[in-house]
């Protein structure tokens, strides 16, 4: 038990230690969800740091090389889907960071968690098809913290489109994106859009259980900086 301090201490330290991720697709909705109750999904997805190339262009490697830590990273995502309509639902989303491979600061407290989202989806099912958009508000901070690829917070809004086709209790389907975000860096603002392409499955478990899995890759645009693609992989459960 001697050494349990230091292993409680490492261990705030790695979720204390980065600046926020952006995971896109935000709506993805494969499947209509329940009318009597609230539908939760949580699992690791992965997304680009937007706020690296201007607050630590000497770890930005842009497409050279696309799953370098911090520019690319992976995050844990949990989101609750709310009805309140026959095919509307609300959208809200928690998203924190898993950890870093590096620390460039260390904070007394953990902060395992940073973003939060809302926004509403609409579902259409035509046939075997089915066609649901939405749009997602979101915000991130790492509370000022001189994390990895830090510190930085960000606002923006993102548009999306799940379009599914249905096969018995697989759901199978690609999600565009396109979001537009207002990165705060220090005493510095800059804008970013980050679009591309997911593709997604639905599986049903059976008892209510489901699996989503997610990959593709998004584009990210940035004055001043040399466009660059991030890898989307998810996987997501509920029960």
């Amino acid at each position: 038990m001697r050494h349990a301090p230091w292993m409680l201490s490492a261990a705030l330290t790695v979720l204390a230690g980065c600046a926020p991720t952006t995971l896109s697709p935000m709506g993805i909705r494969m499947v209509p969800g329940s009318l009597d109750h609230v539908t939760a999904r949580a699992g690791l997805r992965t997304g680009p740091r937007l706020t690296v190339p201007l607050q630590a262009p000497e770890d930005f490697e842009g497409n050279r090389a696309p799953f370098s830590s911090p520019q690319w990273s992976v995050a844990y995502d949990a989101d609750l889907l709310i009805p309140v309509s026959a095919n509307t639902r609300v959208h809200v989303g928690f998203q924190g960071e898993v950890g870093c491979d590096e620390i460039e600061a260390t904070c007394p407290v953990p902060v395992p968690g940073y973003g939060l989202s809302m926004g509403l989806s609409h579902y259409f099912q035509l046939g075997d098809v089915s066609i649901a958009p939405a749009v997602i508000l979101r915000g991130a901070t790492d509370f000022g913290l001189g994390t990895v690829g830090g510190p930085g917070s960000m606002m923006g809004v993102e548009g999306s489109l799940s379009l599914a086709v249905h096969q018995d209790d697989t759901v199978l389907g690609v999600v565009p994106f396109l979001g537009v975000h207002r990165l705060i860096i220090s005493d510095r603002t800059a804008s970013a859009t980050y679009g591309g392409l997911a593709f997604a499955g639905h599986f049903e478990l059976g008892d209510g259980e489901f699996i989503e899995l997610t990959a593709g890759a998004g584009r990210v645009d940035m004055r001043g900086v040399e466009p660059w693609w991030a890898p989307i992989f998810g996987i997501r459960g509920g029960p």
